[in-house]
Parts: C-alpha cells; sequence; structure tokens
C-alpha cells in the first residue's frame, strides 16, 4: 500500500496534477451491533467545523464547509444503529434526546501553510510541491444545559500533492481523501462513547409463556 502511494505521489508530481493522500492515523473500526435492543437513545448532535488549532478560541468557524459535511454525517449516524432518532437541527430537538457536540479542527503543522484542500485550497495560481492538512476531531457529551460531561478526541492528516493543473489522480480527490477521514474519525469517537454509555440501551423483553 505505501509503493503504491509512493507511487501515485510520483505520478502526480510528474504529471503537474493534483492528489491527495490520508495518513490513516485512525483506522477503521467495526461498531457494535444494537439489533438486539429495542430502546435506543435518540440523539442530538451539534456540529461545527472550524480552521485553526484545536480550542483556540480565535479559530475560525467555517460554516462551508459544515454544511458539506452535515449529510455525511447524518449518513455515519443514522447507519450506525446506534441511536433510535438522529438530528443535526438544534429545533428539532425533543426533550430527553442525548446531546453531543462534534467539532472538526481544520489545521498545520507549525509554520505551515493550510491547504483545506476539501473547498479552497485548489487555486491554479499557488503551485505548492506538498501540504498537510490537519484534522482533530473532538466529540463531547452534554448535560441538559448544554455543560461537556466527557469528551474524547482523535487526529488524523491528509497529504495533498499540487502541480499547476487540477488532474487528480483517479480516486484519490481531495475530497475522497476528507470524506474517509472524516467517516473514520467519526466512527472511532462512536465506538468509545458506546462503550462508555452501555447503561442507554436496554434489551428486547423475551415474551412469558402462557400456563
Amino acid at each position: 500500500m505505501q509503493f503504491l502511494k509512493a507511487l501515485g505521489l510520483a505520478m502526480v508530481v510528474t504529471l503537474g496534477g493534483c492528489a491527495s493522500f490520508t495518513k490513516d492515523e485512525v483506522p477503521h473500526v467495526d461498531l457494535p451491533s444494537m439489533a438486539s435492543y429495542s430502546n435506543k437513545p435518540n440523539v442530538y448532535v451539534d456540529f461545527d467545523f472550524f480552521q485553526g488549532d484545536p480550542g483556540n478560541a480565535k479559530a475560525n468557524e467555517v460554516p462551508q464547509a459544515r454544511d458539506m459535511l452535515k449529510p455525511e454525517l447524518k449518513r455515519i449516524l443514522t447507519e450506525s444503529g446506534l441511536f433510535g432518532r438522529v438530528t443535526l437541527d438544534e429545533f428539532e430537538r425533543q426533550p430527553g434526546d442525548d446531546r453531543l457536540r462534534l467539532k472538526v479542527y481544520n489545521h498545520t503543522p507549525s509554520g505551515g501553510q493550510a491547504v483545506f484542500a476539501f473547498i479552497s485550497g485548489l487555486t491554479l495560481t499557488i503551485i505548492p510541491a506538498l501540504a498537510t492538512d490537519q484534522y482533530t476531531m473532538t466529540l463531547e457529551t452534554l448535560d441538559d444545559r448544554g455543560q461537556a460531561l466527557a469528551k474524547s478526541s482523535n487526529h488524523d492528516a491528509i497529504n495533498t500533492w499540487m502541480g499547476i493543473w487540477f488532474l487528480p489522480l483517479a480516486g484519490n480527490t481531495p475530497k475522497a481523501a476528507v470524506s474517509d477521514t472524516f467517516a473514520r474519525q467519526v466512527n472511532a469517537l462512536l465506538k468509545s462513547w458506546v462503550e462508555k454509555n452501555r447503561t442507554k440501551y436496554s434489551s428486547i423483553e423475551g415474551r412469558t409463556p402462557r400456563a
């Protein structure tokens, strides 16, 4: 796999194209099956996307990226089978819903320049050889007042090679790389959340046979 990635990078540089490759710091995880539970928590997820260092009050909100990723987040949460009802809209939140806050921070190594390849890094007038986008994701469990009860986080990164023309290597577009990294990071945080909150699930009660 590493050889194929290296070969792909060489081709991109040679052809003057553009391609993105995930660093796979967060592995794919298998979420536990909750099919045997009749009662699952309903959840409201407050989701936001920032450009800047994690936790920095000066990090800038990027609503374009948040809105692009919202449908993917809704799909991941729904298909996980971990929840009864899922909403990302605060106006649809109902009493008793679990409240989670998911934040994504797009940042760069010290001294680096952001590519932010997902929506704005592919300008034809800039020709960096290689740039790296770091993605730190945090998931907080909130109480009824919106105060954090627990928090977990993870980190991944994407390398983007760019040349003069926008000629993505097949299957390695910036959008595909961000989608893959985003899904792996969300699923890893969900798995951790379930392991800490299994008491929120109740099993299907078997029928009592008649005498």
